[in-house]
């Protein structure tokens, strides 16, 4: 079997890759998740099909309306200015009523169809004229019905293992009556904060120290990605102590995340700790800015994400290498950053070579959408996150960036589900 580090071979001369690859070879250690479990509609959304569903009943389950109109036989066609004496009224549940020959019913929207009707006239297109109607327009066999099945067949395979249940899902599902659906079980997913320096929130805070704030967003993102979280706490910049951490999570978790400690630095312990918990992995030096460091690799069947210090590169690694890493543990495709071309309301000097991330926020400039970047330069600063709303992506080739360039924008009311 192919190992992970060893799949790939397309290390530019600078020793930098593509997001693509980065996110492939971190997929790559990852195991799908193969325990399931029943549940109900009402605590399925966000959670991954484990086995196909099949259709059990056409839908629609009968021939109906479409409009609020008239049922009638239009035969091979029946003339504006026919008149139609009106036998009785139909609403939706109702059970179907015989139609007269030579004769209409009042129908609504959702009725069935009744015997000996083939079209239904919209109530809009006659005209009253006291017991009866007469048509306005000329009526087709077929106008304004709903066949039965003409939106989805009996026995027909509805959804895939791996297709992730949002609401259009719910609806389908409840459509054809099912109370219940099969899931895989949730990715499991521990969070580690490396640095001597940091200290958890309650804690006192020393002249060298500060508040770890990474933790608790990698925590929130995976808890809003779906999964559930164990929060594996603070450990020192030590590769023992490090190591330590890792094994133990190893035997919990599908998924482990660190922050800080994966470049190359004195203090940056994420390869060593991983290899010291009998795991194995490669760092990856990424064409993108900010989060050009990361390692992956895994423990056993764990997966293993080690990612950048700095909270904007921390936030642009989870949603990118950690997005392919879930993906892969619940056995379906990644999903894109969903995004937009806007342009750029001010110049922007950049050199080429990584694809870049910053915060940015809309603004309406000459009636149309702009966006603006805020807080260049600072992959450490949170506040510019807080103020954007989304985040703009530049291609690595795409320097200088003028003013009226169009970059890609990617919104936060997406979402930072992955």
């Amino acid at each position: 079997m192919t190992k992970p580090e060893e799949a790939f071979s397309c290390d530019s001369p600078d020793g930098l890759i593509s997001i693509e690859q980065a996110c492939a070879r971190a997929a790559a250690y990852a195991s799908v998740i193969k325990e399931h479990e029943e549940v109900s509609l009402g605590e399925a959304l966000g959670r991954t099909l484990a086995m196909p569903v099949t259709s059990v009943l056409p839908l629609p389950p009968f021939d109906q309306s479409a409009m609020d109109g008239y049922a009638l036989t239009a035969g091979e066609g029946l003339a504006s200015g026919t008149a139609l004496a009106v036998a009785g009224r139909m609403a939706a549940g109702d059970e179907a009523l015989p139609l007269p020959h030579g004769r209409a019913l009042r129908i609504l929207t959702g009725a069935r169809i009744p015997d000996g009707a083939d079209a239904v006239v919209m109530q809009e297109h006659v005209a009253w004229n006291g017991g009866g109607i007469v048509l306005t327009r000329m009526v087709r066999p077929g106008d304004n019905i709903r066949r039965c099945g003409e939106d989805v067949q009996a026995g027909e395979v509805l959804l895939q293992p791996g297709d992730r249940i949002d609401a259009r899902h719910v609806a389908l599902l409840a459509a054809q009556g099912f109370e219940r659906t099969c899931v895989r079980r949730k990715v499991r997913i521990g969070v580690i904060s490396t640095g001597t320096e940091l200290r958890t929130q309650g804690e006192r805070l020393t002249e060298a120290s500060f508040f770890d704030s990474n933790r608790p967003m990698i925590l929130a993102l995976a808890r809003q990605s779906g999964a559930d979280v164990v929060d594996g706490g603070l450990v020192r910049d030590d590769p023992h102590l490090i190591a330590g951490a890792l094994s133990e999570l190893s035997h919990r978790c599908d998924l482990i995340v660190t922050t800080g400690g994966v470049s190359v630095g004195d203090e940056d312990h994420s390869m060593v700790a991983l290899v010291g918990a009998r795991g194995r992995g490669q760092t990856l030096k990424v064409a993108l800015k900010p989060g050009k460091p990361a390692v992956v690799g895994s423990i056993e069947s764990t997966a293993y994400l080690g990612l950048p210090g700095n909270p904007v590169a921390a936030l642009v690694s989870w949603l990118l290498l950690g997005g392919a890493v879930l993906a892969a543990l619940d056995g379906r495709r990644a999903r894109p950053l969903s995004g937009m071309r806007l342009p750029l309301m001010h110049a922007f000097n950049r050199r080429p070579g990584r694809t870049e991330f910053a915060p940015a926020r809309i603004v309406q400039v000459n009636g149309g959408s702009a966006v603006e970047i805020l807080g260049r330069g600072g992959s450490a600063r949170l506040k510019p996150l807080v103020a954007a709303d989304g985040l703009v992506s530049i291609e690595l080739l795409h320097a200088p960036v003028a003013d009226g360039d169009e970059v890609m924008f990617h919104p936060f009311r997406d979402g930072f589900s992955v």
